[in-house]
């Protein structure tokens, strides 16, 4: 509007010095489309709303579909609007949503757009910047911004035999003396028929080639509550390497959980890394439980968790070990572990836990470590590289 000023003075000192009607005329026109021009300006932006319509959960790997929807809520019409949609960086499957286009009176325009779920984390999609003037475009576009939406991508999930880890025991089942307790994916071997026995156990092939009623026998085992402890201590994880150690160390503990929401079996989490959304807590333990729910829980702390500098893999150990019950099996995944700690888990198995290490990454001491766990009978085992399984699609 200031551009337009000498303009508009002049038209003022023409009708006024020269009695010139039709120069009163137009600055009269002109002071018109000027306040039009204002009021317009100020309403379009401020009756449009937004709708972002996704899933805001994502599996690793998944296409993430997003529906933006923009409502024009009055009856004036927008004759131009700028949208500009800000995306995370590690999400974008290709441009930036950016467009401009016109809205009628109570009208609605649709944009889709595509992410793609290749990094685990807590994204915000947003914030939407609004743009729109008046008609001639006499006054600074006016603009409004709307909120945050976030969106969750879970961390990946491997097959445990692609991470070099047992697909059975020990995570889950330890044999156990009392027949009660019979393992049906343990085939101990066969014997003949008894009375009482249930049908179900009979080996209808054995009995039609040997003509004699034979029944399956199993191991005996009971099911154990399994523990995760994922250290992501900073000091832990060598520089060069720590991106990858610290996700492969996530994506073990991920695959152990859903590992154990397909048996069935009761999962914990517990770590020392950081949360953004419990800053500066102490190393919460998620009790062992069942169940989809439960195993989403995990998974949403999977993908929020970082490396942090509060809490040791010791403190994390004793911590946690503490609130633990007989016959728990604990799964430590870390990078690197000294003798000292190792020394703790012993002691943790004398009082009927079952300990198990898995490192993230090559350490300099695993031979010597590899011998003194098997010495100690705790199983110590080295998970895949990433990057090896990133080649194979995994």
């Amino acid at each position: 509007m200031i551009d337009y000023l000498p303009f508009v003075v002049f038209l003022m000192l023409l009708a006024v010095f020269f009695q010139a009607e039709s120069a009163l005329t137009i600055l009269y026109m002109i002071i018109g489309i000027f306040l039009l021009s204002f009021w317009w300006n100020k309403r379009a932006v401020r009756h449009v709303g937004i709708t972002r319509n996704f899933n805001p959960h994502a599996f690793w790997g998944e296409e993430i579909d997003v529906s933006l929807q923009i409502n024009n809520q009055s009856l004036l019409p927008i004759l131009w609007l700028e949208v500009h949609e800000s995306l995370p960086v590690n999400l974008r499957a290709g441009r930036s949503v950016k467009c401009v286009f016109s809205l009628g009176p109570r009208g609605s325009k649709t944009i889709d757009y595509k992410l793609n779920a290749f990094k685990r984390g807590n994204y915000p999609l947003g914030p939407l910047l609004l743009k729109s003037g008046d008609p001639l475009g006499l006054l600074e576009p006016s603009q409004k911004t709307f909120y945050e939406d976030f969106i969750t991508v879970y961390p990946q999930i491997i097959h445990l035999a692609y991470l070099k880890l047992p697909s059975r025991s020990p995570f889950g089942t330890i044999k156990h003396s009392n027949p009660i307790f019979e393992d049906p994916s343990r085939l101990l071997g066969k014997r003949d028929y008894q009375v009482g026995d249930s049908l179900q156990k009979i080996d209808w092939k054995s009995t039609a080639s040997t003509g004699r009623m034979l029944v399956k026998q199993y191991e005996a085992s009971i099911a154990l509550e399994v523990v995760i402890l994922l250290d992501l201590y900073r000091e832990n994880y060598p520089i060069k390497t720590r991106f990858d150690a610290t996700e492969m160390a996530i994506t073990t503990a991920a695959s152990i959980a859903a590992w154990g929401k397909f048996h069935g079996e009761s999962i914990g989490l517990s770590t020392n890394g950081f949360d953004p959304l419990y800053e500066n807590a102490d190393p919460q333990l998620i009790p062992p439980n069942k169940g989809s729910s439960h195993f989403v829980n995990i998974l949403e702390v999977l993908a929020r968790i970082h490396p942090g500098d509060e809490f040791s893999h010791d403190t994390l150990i004793k911590n946690s070990i503490m609130k633990l019950s007989w016959g728990v099996t604990v799964v430590l995944i870390t990078c690197c572990i000294e003798k000292q700690s190792l020394e703790t888990f012993i002691h943790a198995k004398k009082r009927g836990l079952n300990p198990i290490v898995i490192l993230a990454s090559q350490s300099k001491n695993f031979s010597t470590l590899k011998k003194y766990s098997d010495y100690y009978k705790i199983p110590c085992y080295l998970a895949n590289n990433l990057t090896k399984l990133k080649r194979l699609g995994l």
